[in-house]
C-alpha cells in the first residue's frame, strides 16, 4: 500500500482540466490525493460545505495544506501536473515526498472521450451554432457590437465562453487570431466561438459573405466541403500527421495557399488538447474530438470554415 504512487493535483483560482476531470469537482484552492482506487479530497475551511455536498470520497479540511498533504505523502512519491502546482508549493511538498512530474501523461488521458463527455461536446457544438446563426448584422455597426450579440446570447443560453470570441471584418479576417474592435461591420466577416457546457467547448467558425461576393462564396463553399470531407475520412485516417497530410493535399488541389496553422486540434475540457494534428503528430484520433479548421489568408481577407467532430473507430459525426 505504501509504496503506490499518488497522485496529487491542484486547483487554484482558475478552472483545471486535469483537476476537474479527475475529481469532478471544480473547487478553488482544492488538493486532490488519490491511488487510483481512493480519493480525498483537501479544501480550505470556506469551501468545506460544497465539497461535502458534492465530492464523491473523503474530505479533509486543511488550515495549512502542506502539513496536512504530509501526513498522507511522507516517503512516498506523488505524480503532479507541473502546469498548476506553484514553485513554492512543490518546494514545500519536495520536503516530505518525491515529486514527479505527470504533466504530460494527464493530458493525453483525456484524449478519448466517454459517452457522457461526448453528449456535452455535442449540446456546446449544437448551442455554439444557434449562437452564430442568430447573429443580426443590420444591428452591429462593428466587430465589438458582434461580439456584444455573442456574450448576451451565450449568457441567456445560461452558458460560458470557451475563448475570447473573435470577429474580423474585412481586411482584419486575414489575421487568424484577429481581436474584435471598433472596425466598422464590411462586406465580409469570419466569426470564430465556442460555449461551454458541463465545463465541455465547442469551437466552430463561420465567415458572412453579406455583399454576395460570388467569387467568396465558392471559396467558402469550397473550405465547407474540405471540412466535410476530412470530416468523413477520419475513421481511415490513423494518426494526426495523417489528417494534415490530406488536408494540405486537398487545399493544394482546391487552389488555396498553404495553411499558416494546423489542419485543427483536440477539444474537450480545454478548447487546445490531445490529439496533435501537426505533420509530426503520431497521436491516434480514435475516440477523440477534433476541431477542423481548413483556412488561407490572402492579404485583402482571410477565411476559415471549423466543425467540432468526434471520431470512433468506425465512424466520426460532426457535433
Amino acid at each position: 500500500m505504501l509504496n503506490l504512487v499518488m497522485l496529487l493535483l491542484f486547483r487554484g483560482e482558475g478552472f483545471d482540466a486535469n483537476f476537474y476531470y479527475h475529481s469532478g469537482v471544480d473547487i478553488d484552492h482544492a488538493f486532490l490525493l488519490s491511488d487510483g482506487r481512493r480519493k480525498t479530497l483537501l479544501v480550505p475551511r470556506m469551501n468545506a460545505a460544497l465539497a461535502k455536498a458534492t465530492f464523491r470520497g473523503k474530505v479533509v479540511v486543511y488550515e495549512d495544506a502542506a502539513k496536512e498533504l504530509a501526513k498522507m505523502l511522507r516517503g512516498r512519491k506523488a505524480r503532479y501536473d507541473a502546469v498548476s502546482m506553484s514553485a513554492r508549493m512543490l518546494g514545500r511538498i519536495r520536503r516530505f515526498c518525491r515529486p514527479i512530474d505527470y504533466s504530460g501523461e494527464l493530458r493525453k488521458m483525456r484524449l478519448v472521450k466517454k459517452a457522457d463527455e461526448v453528449a456535452k461536446l455535442a449540446k456546446a457544438a449544437k448551442c455554439t451554432r444557434e449562437i452564430l446563426e442568430s447573429l443580426d448584422f443590420k444591428k452591429a455597426k462593428t466587430e465589438l457590437d458582434l461580439k456584444k450579440q455573442l456574450l448576451i446570447s451565450t449568457l441567456e443560453m445560461g452558458l460560458e465562453p470557451a475563448f475570447e470570441p473573435i470577429v474580423a471584418s474585412d481586411r482584419n479576417s486575414a489575421f487568424p487570431h484577429s481581436q474584435p474592435g471598433k472596425k466598422r461591420i464590411g462586406s465580409f466577416v469570419l466569426v470564430d466561438y465556442g460555449v461551454k457546457c458541463g465545463h465541455y467547448c465547442s469551437d466552430l467558425t463561420r465567415c458572412f459573405i453579406l455583399d454576395g461576393d460570388r467569387r467568396k462564396k465558392e471559396q467558402y463553399e469550397r473550405l465547407r466541403d474540405i471540412c466535410w470531407f476530412l470530416a468523413d475520412a477520419l475513421p481511415d485516417l490513423g494518426k494526426g500527421k495523417e489528417v494534415a497530410k490530406l488536408a494540405e493535399d486537398l487545399m493544394e488541389k482546391a487552389g488555396f495557399p498553404k495553411m499558416i496553422h494546423s489542419i485543427g486540434h483536440g477539444v474537450g475540457l480545454e478548447v487546445h488538447e490531445h490529439p496533435s494534428l501537426g505533420m509530426k503528430s503520431d497521436e491516434s484520433l480514435s475516440g477523440a474530438t477534433i476541431a477542423l479548421e481548413p483556412a488561407f489568408y490572402l492579404g485583402r481577407y482571410g477565411m476559415r470554415y471549423e466543425e467540432t467532430v468526434y471520431c470512433d473507430r468506425k465512424k466520426a459525426r460532426i457535433l
